[in-house]
């Protein structure tokens, strides 16, 4: 039987391997894992810490990442496969941990999350689904290493806000355990103290990072919704309907469920009601943020499966039900899952710096996604500036809130603004998404003072323009 269990792991473990590792090497990155990678290059590890409130996570992802930054090795292979380890290192510890049968696991290994996500998206989320899995791995024995189990939890709540919720459950049933343990002898005084100390200064951390968060990230439910059904709707009825049927079963059953235990019940609550809470009122999230309530769902049928055997009915509908979640989260994204926001990086940077013309002139970055080229600089000599402030790039906060320097309004190229970035004395070019007011066939904007033209230079594949501007005084 050991055997069996072996084989089937394997297997599913190579084809996995096979799958991601060909998706991380085509992988193009996308804003968000660049602004990551510009922080830890410019920035000191005081200033990642001071920074974090304006991110929405914590700290440790970006000292992964800043060696690699620092030094410019390799850019972006490093932190690609830095981020897929941790994706298999997750993975391995659930098959050899959870305590669920082999099918499914192999559909939880090659649902949405952990095929098309986790593994390929190099940013601060895999690290985190690791330590929590960790945290599962060793839960029925945390009493046996509390200095261990306390790291732990720490370095999980400094990966992401997404994973500081199961962090901060973890720890605070780990509390309870603590205390208890103490006052009856099992755990020792020395123990106790130092577990502590060291979740103490953990929170003292977490505090010095978030403490103050940035209140520009406001959440609404409306707009939450519309993204959360954006996720779950595939655009086919069957799926759709029992994708739906899944979630509403899933809402009577497994708080019942998990009434029977309640440091579990306590989890469920906290993590996902913690999620809901924030997608509502502070930031409404996107689909790399929702594939947390199937993860924190199914550690808690993790967590809920070490209790008695007398509940053992139940244990077999709750695996039913989360592998069918998993099952339908297969086919989530199929056709797009790795066409993320501005993620065709490489392309728009070698679209540039292959041009002559482009090259030796000076480039634009109008929409703050743009950025995403900036890794791809090797020289410093690259003339390319942002919008409205003339000044060349940089890992600036503000950057995240939209246009760049235009977060009061929706858009709308202003003269005077552009003005500061326009070099009268070479080709000047903008980058700009063609959108319902930008035509392919040009445009342009005009001053009291001056007018200026926006003439197509190259139009990638109708969705990306590179206009050369032309500057006429009135």
């Amino acid at each position: 039987m050991k055997s069996k269990v072996n084989k089937t792991f394997v297997t599913v473990m190579f084809i996995w391997g096979i799958i991601t590792l060909l998706r991380v090497l085509f992988h193009q990155t996308w804003y968000d894992e660049v602004h990551a990678y510009m922080m830890a290059k410019e920035l000191s590890f005081l200033d990642i810490i001071a920074q974090m409130k304006y991110e929405g996570h914590t700290f440790i992802w970006y000292m992964i990442l800043m060696p690699f930054a620092k030094a410019d090795l390799w850019y972006p292979y490093p932190m690609l496969f830095l981020n897929w380890l941790f994706a298999f290192i997750a993975l391995i510890i659930f098959w050899e941990k959870a305590p669920f049968n082999n099918f499914t696991k192999t559909i939880v290994t090659f649902s949405y999350p952990f095929l098309a996500q986790l593994p390929v998206i190099a940013r601060c989320y895999a690290i985190g689904v690791m330590f929590l899995f960790m945290l599962c791995a060793l839960y029925k024995n945390s009493l046996k290493h509390p200095l261990w189990y306390s790291c732990l939890i720490i370095l999980c709540a400094n990966t992401s806000v997404m994973a500081l919720y199961g962090a901060a459950a973890f720890g605070f049933i780990f509390a309870y355990d603590l205390i208890k343990g103490a006052l009856n002898g099992v755990v020792s005084k020395k123990d106790f103290r130092i577990s502590f100390i060291v979740m103490a200064i953990g929170a003292v951390l977490i505090m010095w990072q978030l403490g103050g968060a940035n209140s520009v990230y406001l959440g609404c439910n409306t707009e939450f919704i519309a993204h959360f059904m954006e996720f779950i709707i595939n655009n086919n009825l069957l799926l759709d309907v029992s994708t739906i049927i899944l979630i509403v079963i899933s809402m009577f059953f497994y708080p019942f469920y998990f009434w029977k235990n309640k440091k579990v019940f306590f989890f469920g609550v906290f993590t996902i009601g913690g999620l809901l809470i924030t997608f509502i009122t502070k930031y409404a999230g996107w689909t790399h943020h929702y594939v947390f309530f199937w993860i924190y769902l199914l550690i808690s049928v993790w967590l809920m499966n070490f209790s008695s055997e007398k509940w053992q009915k139940l244990k077999n509908i709750a695996e039913v039900i989360i592998t069918l979640l998993f099952f339908v989260l297969i086919f989530n994204h199929i056709s797009f899952s790795m066409n993320y926001f501005h993620s065709a990086s490489k392309f728009l940077a070698d679209t540039i710096f292959d041009d002559a013309r482009l090259a030796n002139s000076r480039i634009i970055l109008y929409n703050w996604a743009d950025t995403r080229i900036l890794p791809y600089i090797k020289s410093s000599d690259s003339d390319i500036r942002f919008y409205c402030t003339g000044e060349k790039p940089n890992s600036d906060a503000s950057l995240n809130l939209g246009l760049v320097c235009d977060f009061d309004r929706e858009g709308g190229i202003y003269p005077l603004w552009l003005n500061k970035s326009f070099d009268k004395n070479k080709k000047s070019y903008i980058i700009l998404p063609i959108e319902d007011d930008i035509s392919v066939n040009g445009f342009s904007v005009e001053d009291r003072t001056f007018k200026m033209n926006f003439e197509p230079y190259k139009i990638i594949n109708k969705t990306y323009g590179i206009f050369e501007i032309r500057k006429i005084k009135k």
